[in-house]
């Protein structure tokens, strides 16, 4: 069957790929502006001295002139605020996943991601009155952000179970994850250019952009996109027929009750579980890690450190079209079968950060050698988007935005667990052998979690997918009537 050039499903697919970008430029923004809201004091600068003399990287010899001085910041904030404020997002974003994916069954991934870029959005640009107010009112600010984008990914799921046959899956999958690497480029590209300008008082200006574009993308993501290509005005017979023709594959209308048992027994589930939870772990070190990693080890200045953290995200966006049109490629051609697919694809997406994480243990002040393995580590690592996250829609696409919930709910206190080792391992003691210790436990978890779904994993429908019980009916009478 002939496809058509663009569908409603692309607009979706379009749409939902903007969407990500801007939900991560919500997200890392603050990870780029706090380094310009803490600062550095000639006290930590001389510390650093005390430092190199012990262990740590030599500091250049014009540090201490110049630009280079210390950076003032506005708010006094030691390590371990820097901690809470980083990892305050995901107190609200990690138990919201399994809520969100639940809502998003319930009432339509449209509504869920949605509201999950709009609301983050409008409190980004409070951000910063919020920090000038308090400390505690900015972890507020950022821990209602972290539970409104808390359905985010949980939706994605449930529309592209939708829309999107499987064998089409992984393709559209990493396009539209190709938004989370651009986004995070444009935040720490962007946001350190902008936090060290002078436009609009500095490191606000990050959270105004970027909550400005968040609210108007609401706009034709509200009046363009429905829930199911049946409720869609403008979708053609053509591809309703195509999307039609996969049957038991797809996403019905009908809610499934939650078959707790079943869950708590199915290694398929539990493989993706681990390798969500290893990744993300993976994810968030080098995420909130690599500004300060540049700025206090390898002694780049503010503006170099957004530009060179964004390249490796770069490299990521670029491997991951690659690989994810060679991916369709072998399914469509029958080469590989999907499940080996998935499988090589988080392999290479999970344990290539891993080597590099270990190579990098040992680089200590070689700043280009340092760069050269983290750009390749970074990119690699977007592999895995074609892999472990499409397998919720294969083993249950009708519970795919509950998998997905309680996946990125444990997998998601990464986000809380990353920055508090990290901060506790450095704190004091910013030297190469301290972050060698981080980098060893992030390729540590990186290995156990992959193996656990390399061993495990696998693309059947579960016979849970299509759960009968009586709480099943009632909760689709319920749904019916919130419809109506």
């Amino acid at each position: 069957m002939t496809k058509e050039i663009w569908g409603c499903r692309h607009t979706l697919a379009l749409l939902y790929f903007f969407g990500i970008l801007l939900s991560y430029t919500l997200r890392v923004n603050l990870s780029i502006a706090i380094v310009a809201m803490a600062g550095t004091t000639l006290d930590e600068v001389k510390n650093m001295t005390r430092l190199n003399q012990s262990g740590a990287c030599p500091l250049p010899e014009d540090y201490l002139l110049g630009d280079k001085q210390a950076i003032p910041g506005d708010f006094d904030w030691d390590a371990g605020d820097l901690g809470l404020i980083l990892g305050a997002f995901y107190w609200g974003y990690s138990p919201m996943n399994f809520l969100g994916g639940r809502a998003a069954e319930y009432l339509g991934g449209r509504l869920v991601f949605g509201l999950g870029i709009v609301i983050p959005a409008l409190l980004s640009i409070a951000t910063p009155f919020c920090a000038y107010q308090s400390k505690w009112l900015l972890i507020a600010n950022r821990i209602l952000a972290g539970v409104a984008q808390g359905g985010t990914l949980p939706s994605l799921a449930v529309l592209i179970s939708t829309w999107v046959i499987p064998k089409e899956r992984s393709k559209y999958t990493s396009y539209i994850y190709i938004g989370s690497n651009l986004g995070t480029v444009a935040a720490m590209s962007l946001g350190g250019l902008l936090s060290s300008s002078s436009f609009i008082g500095g490191w606000p200006s990050i959270f105004y952009l970027f909550g400005i574009l968040g609210v108007i993308w609401g706009i034709p993501w509200f009046l363009l996109i429905r829930d199911s290509h049946e409720k869609h005005p403008r979708v053609s017979s053509k591809e309703l027929e195509y999307i039609g023709q996969e049957g038991d594959t797809m996403r019905t209308k009908k809610v499934i009750a939650i078959p707790w048992k079943d869950l708590a027994t199915s290694l398929p589930f539990w493989a993706i579980v681990f390798a969500c939870f290893g990744n993300s772990f993976g994810f968030y070190i080098l995420l909130n890690g690599l500004p300060q990693y540049f700025a206090s080890i390898l002694h780049f200045d503010i503006k170099s450190n957004g530009l060179l953290s964004a390249m490796p995200y770069l490299g990521m966006i670029t491997l991951l079209l690659l690989w994810g049109q060679g991916t369709d490629f072998f399914v469509e051609r029958k080469i590989l079968p999907v499940k080996a697919l998935r499988k090589i694809s988080t392999a290479v997406g999970c344990y290539c950060p891993m080597l590099g994480l270990i190579g990098l243990s040992f680089v200590r002040c070689d700043a280009l050698t340092a760069l050269i393995i983290l750009s390749l580590s970074i990119s690699i690592s977007g592999v895995a988007f074609c892999g472990y996250p499409v397998s919720n829609q294969d083993i249950a696409p009708n519970l795919s935005g509950t998998l997905v919930g309680l996946a990125n709910t444990l997998g998601g206190f990464t986000g809380i667990l990353a920055p508090g080792i990290t901060g506790f391992i450095t704190q004091g003691n910013e030297t190469p052998d301290a972050w060698r210790l981080v980098f060893l436990i992030t390729a540590g978890c990186y290995l156990i979690c992959t193996t656990v779904y390399l061993i495990f994993a696998t693309d059947k429908v579960q016979p849970w997918n299509e759960c009968k019980s009586s709480q099943t009916k009632e909760i689709n009478q319920t749904k019916d009537a919130l419809e109506l």
